[in-house]
């Protein structure tokens, strides 16, 4: 499992993440799955200048989970999934 932190700092998003693809200076889908996610959730917030970071993420007891409403093409998919 590969974890990423998203860590606001200022006008930039400090993204730290390890994977294979991410130490050979790629950008990975974990990234831009993590970004999409944090900007979902902070959508209030003006766009920032994305960070990299290669650094191994261990999960930490004390951090809440976020929860994410679904995003309007989710909301579509499921309607349509389920109309018949």
């Amino acid at each position: 499992m590969y974890l990423v932190r998203c860590e606001p700092a200022g006008r930039e998003l400090i993204v730290s993440h390890d994977c294979p693809a991410s130490r050979f200076g790629r950008t990975c889908r974990h990234i831009h799955e993590a970004v999409a996610a944090y900007e979902r959730w902070q959508w209030w917030e003006p766009k920032k200048r994305i960070v990299p970071v290669q650094k191994r993420i261990a999960l930490q007891p004390e951090w809440d989970q976020v929860q994410l409403t679904p995003s309007p093409e989710d909301i579509l998919r499921a309607v349509v999934q389920n109309a018949s």
